[in-house]
């Protein structure tokens, strides 16, 4: 049995490096674009994104070795200034989107392109549309961001998983505010990204670490 207490513990860690675990990768969407009102404003240039993050999670067998499957996406948040003048109407403000509820899944395409998501991404908005001008009351100004409202994502473009630090997101989504319907476009690079192993992974690696340590130790003894 002593002489299994190796091997065992090395067929634990190995275990480990076949397993498929998941890569979470911090996205910055502060380069996205949102257009308002129809199409009336366009931020930017009539305004600005000043923030924007998500987190994707992918399957993977290594830090930089996404592969198809499982995917989810959370927490997402945006946030707009509006500044915009248009048919004589001043309208400024600001737009804020969080996600809400839990993170919505999907699938990565086998050539890591593509991710195709099986259902809408819950998006609670807040903030504040002012107006002052002639066509204030026309354009239904100003107007509260309030709700939550579904997303469809379907299908998102995504480019250069494979490679730390240059993965990116682009694509573009229906969105209404205020009543109005709009677009998001996402434009996403890459800020970080992390492997989590899953609980069977780590399991066995601290079995298999637990199993090495202790045969050294003994090894140690006897040669004492």
């Amino acid at each position: 049995m002593k002489r299994m207490l190796p091997l065992l513990a090395l067929s634990c860690l190995l275990a480990v490096q076949v397993r498929a675990d998941q890569v979470s990768i911090l996205f910055d969407f502060s380069g996205s674009s949102l257009s308002l009102l129809g199409g009336i404003v366009q931020i930017p240039p009539d305004g600005s994104i000043t923030s924007g993050t998500a987190q994707l999670t992918v399957s993977a067998v290594g830090l930089a070795t996404p592969i198809p499957g499982a995917v989810s996406l959370k927490n997402f948040a945006a946030a707009a200034t509006v500044n915009a003048l248009t048919f004589g109407n001043t309208i400024t403000g600001n737009v804020v989107l969080n996600q809400a509820g839990p993170p919505v899944t999907g699938t990565l395409s086998a050539g890591l392109g593509n991710i195709l998501f099986g259902g809408p991404m819950q998006v609670a908005q807040n903030g504040m549309l002012n107006c002052a001008g002639p066509s204030c009351a026309i354009l239904s100004l100003p107007a509260a961001l309030t709700g939550v409202q579904a997303v469809a994502l379907g299908s998102m473009p995504i480019a250069n998983l494979a490679a730390i630090g240059g993965a990116m997101i682009s694509g573009t989504f229906d969105i209404t505010l205020a009543g109005f319907t709009g677009q998001l476009h996402l434009v996403g690079t890459e800020v970080s990204r992390v492997l989590v192993p899953e609980p069977g992974s780590a399991g066995l690696l601290a079995l298999g670490l637990a199993g090495l340590a202790a045969w050294r130790g003994r090894r140690v003894l006897r040669t004492r």
